[in-house]
């Protein structure tokens, strides 16, 4: 990959075996990327998953501080100093994201260039702090994976899918993998390469090879060139053995901790099982 190339977060290749006539097969290399979003495309990311958030809500989904309620009533594994931070995060974020979907709700044209520069700041915060709240529920994982804001999360990952996702064409240039203008639309073209794909397997494995790794990206683990390939070896390395790799069997990834400090390595273990469970998630929710 071209470190030099800013218009991609990640590229990789991928190697399809077809059948010919004579009964030999071919091996037909195809390549893929993934978009680095603008900050448009960030901003129309953060409004999608704000909509799914109050759609999960209205459909009787609980939201997180509903949970963090009957957790703390419950006598729950959450201790007061705990739920006093997280409810302080969750408040931070509600707070940036009402005042973000102010600015968004006008067009670019009407907006002053400081509101221009404070969304690009409060996107910036509310992904610093959804890290925070994604490492703090790791140790309640399993409850939090219930939640509207959870629902949404996975719903957001899927529009990132459908949006970054890019496949390199005959004429050597990268076409979205996935067209059409509207979410609908690319969700529509998803389901037809699913129908399509049912015998061969080949673009399935891609696009839950591309899901993993935006995954990973959505939760802050993978922001560098570096930290992509990284994942993505040891995604191919779990799945060398299947020609369509189900993320069930690929979500441990390998996390280098320089430390001898057995927390540390408690806290890894922790990351691990979180992303194995969101993962699982996200693909089982996106079939």
């Amino acid at each position: 990959m071209d470190k030099n190339n800013k218009n991609w977060l990640y590229e990789f290749e991928a190697t399809n075996s077809v059948k010919k006539d004579d009964g030999s097969n071919e091996k037909i290399i195809k390549k893929f990327s993934i978009l680095r979003p603008n900050r448009r495309l960030r901003e129309d990311g953060e409004l999608f998953y704000a909509a799914e958030t109050s759609r999960f809500a209205k459909a009787g989904v609980l939201p997180k501080a509903a949970w963090n309620t009957i957790l703390s009533d419950g006598g729950g594994s959450i201790s007061e100093k705990e739920r006093e931070l997280y409810g302080n995060l969750l408040l931070k974020f509600r707070d940036a994201s009402f005042e973000l979907q102010s600015i968004l709700i006008k067009s670019d044209s009407d907006r002053t260039d400081a509101e221009k520069k404070r969304s690009d700041l409060l996107i910036q915060e509310l992904e610093e702090i959804r890290r925070e709240i994604q490492s703090f529920e790791s140790s309640q994982i399993s409850i939090f994976e219930n939640t509207a804001e959870a629902k949404a999360r996975n719903r957001a990952i899927l529009w990132w899918l459908l949006s970054l996702a890019n496949q390199k064409d005959d004429s050597g240039e990268y076409k979205p993998l996935f067209s059409g203008a509207t979410f609908e639309e690319k969700l529509d073209a998803y389901d037809f390469i699913e129908e399509s794909e049912k015998e061969d397997g080949f673009m399935l494995s891609v696009i839950r090879r591309i899901t993993y790794l935006i995954t990973l990206w959505f939760l802050g683990r993978a922001e560098s060139i570096e930290d992509f390939k990284q994942f993505d070896d040891n995604f191919m390395v779990e799945n060398s053995t299947t020609q369509e790799p189900e993320i069930k069997e690929t979500v441990v990834v390998e996390e280098t901790v320089i430390t001898e400090d057995k927390k540390e390595e408690v806290k890894t273990e922790e990351v691990k099982k979180e992303e194995a469970i969101i993962i699982d998630s996200v693909v089982e929710e996106n079939k």
